[in-house]
């Protein structure tokens, strides 16, 4: 019999879309995924829905609510979402980790797209500005994952 061959990376990447990405103290939440929510990734933006202590993906600018942080507890047939109706949990207060949609620079302010994906493009027409946020790592590119910290004080 034949084994399989396996190959193993020496460089153990520095995370993924919404891992906590320190041990500096952080703030999560948790609320409801609203019934007519779209599924929710991890590592992107929500906005607060109509009913108490429900969220969704946004679809337009709306009152920011959190990071979707990763839930490994979650069914396998999930994915790597939160679907309506789920426990989500919602990093207030930290750094996690999220895919830059640009190009960012340690410091840049963050906004949120209207699909809950962050960039440091200011778009007074779609994008929203995250208050008290900012970039803490450097990227090169595209769709790069980046440490979005939540809750700066300047």
């Amino acid at each position: 019999m034949a084994f399989p061959t396996v190959s193993y990376s020496r460089d153990t990447p520095a995370g993924y879309p919404g891992m906590i990405a320190t041990t500096e103290p952080h703030w999560v939440i948790s609320m409801v995924v609203a019934s007519g929510s779209g599924d929710i990734p991890f590592g992107r933006g929500v906005i607060f829905d109509t009913a108490e202590d429900t969220v969704k993906l946004p679809a337009a600018i709306g009152k920011f609510a959190g990071v979707a942080v990763v839930d490994r507890t979650l069914p396998f047939a999930n994915g790597e979402v939160y679907k309506p109706l789920d426990q989500i949990s919602l990093m207030k207060t930290g750094s996690i980790w999220v895919t830059a949609l640009v190009a960012v620079a340690q410091g840049d302010p963050v906004y949120m797209t209207p699909t809950g994906t962050f960039t440091n493009v200011s778009n007074s027409s779609a994008n929203q500005l995250i208050e008290n946020a900012e970039w803490a790592s450097v990227t090169s590119g595209n769709n790069q994952l980046a440490r979005l910290r939540l809750g700066v004080t300047k």
